[in-house]
């Protein structure tokens, strides 16, 4: 359910996709300090969009280093180990484990490995943040319940993972200090990239969940599906997806239009007003499931780091470092 909610790369500037890429890696080396390495796997972007999310509304200190891992033996900006990072690589594990153990009881018996390496995590995590897991409990016993009555409603399926993440995000992330006005507002925003995430899912595992027989509650609306023709039935339905995908992207944005941001605004704005559009457009034109996601520098920012680099390397050269 994970890879929906990422900045359009195509318009990120340099200093918002260090940031990005920092969280993210900075989750994944604090997961690996709190969990071992495997869980690392766990990590992805939808994580650093909630990560920015609390970071607007906590406004925690957060310190910067540089570091290389396996994937990637370049040396790369991180956000470094904090008890705010902590939490958020507890969020994570939680988030994850559920749609693993969803996954594992929908018949994709690929997910029953990762629901194995997650189980000593999750007790931890469970145990560290209990009322966060009591609210994704709730959440998946809502979810399990819709899927045996085959429920025909894009809103209220979606409603049960949209108000989960709203009251996860009020869990671990509320500043009790704030306004009412401000935390109705960030709420909401919850809420409607919960809903989103929950949508896209949908969309992306039309195919897949209609060969295995499995409740989707695209298909539980609009069943006139065909076999291997995803690109012609979302043709055929795009004015009712392109509906219900936008109409939440449309809400999230008027929330985001209510809240003085001022930690991480350009790059939250970059996800809300372009990533979630971007990412609408790309499910309702793909013909097979979206391939794993990537955030990746502009050509903007791929010059200005040239230019970086050579500054630096003239300042080596000049006695100046």
């Amino acid at each position: 359910m994970f890879g929906y909610v990422l900045p359009k790369s195509e318009t990120l500037s340099l200093r918002d996709y260090s940031v990005f890429r920092a969280l993210y890696c900075g989750i994944c080396l604090t997961t690996k300090e709190r969990y071992g390495n495997l869980a690392r796997f766990t990590v992805n972007y939808d994580i650093t969009a909630f990560t920015l999310l609390a970071i607007e509304c906590l406004r925690p200190v957060i310190e910067f280093g540089s570091c290389r891992c396996l994937g990637d033996a370049r040396k790369k900006p991180y956000a470094k180990d904090s008890e705010f990072m902590r939490k958020m690589a507890d969020v994570n594990i939680l988030l994850c484990w559920y749609k693993a153990c969803d996954d594992v009881t929908d018949g994709k018996k690929k997910h029953s490995v990762a629901r194995h390496i997650l189980k000593k995590p999750y007790l931890l995590a469970k145990e560290r943040l209990p009322e966060a897991d009591r609210i994704m409990e709730e959440c998946y016993a809502g979810l399990r319940k819709a899927e045996q009555e085959k429920l025909a409603s894009l809103d209220r399926a979606s409603d049960y993972f949209a108000t989960a993440l709203e009251k996860l995000f009020v869990s671990v992330a509320e500043d009790p200090e704030a306004d009412e006005y401000y935390r109705g507002n960030m709420r909401k925003l919850c809420y409607n990239i919960g809903k989103f995430v929950y949508l896209a899912d949908a969309v992306d595992d039309i195919d897949e969940d209609f060969r295995a027989g499995r409740y989707n509650p695209v298909l539980a609306v609009m069943p006139d599906y065909e076999k291997g023709k995803p690109r012609d039935y979302k043709k055929r339905h795009r004015a009712e997806l392109e509906f219900a995908l936008n109409s939440t992207v449309n809400r999230a944005i008027e929330c985001i239009n209510h809240i003085r941001l001022t930690q991480v605004n350009d790059l939250l704005r970059n996800i809300v007003y372009e990533g979630l559009r971007a990412k609408t457009d790309e499910l309702l034109s793909a013909d097979k499931k979206l391939p794993p996601p990537s955030v990746k520098a502009s050509e903007e920012a791929k010059k200005e780091m040239k230019e970086l680099k050579k500054r630096k390397n003239s300042d080596k050269e000049n006695g100046k470092e």
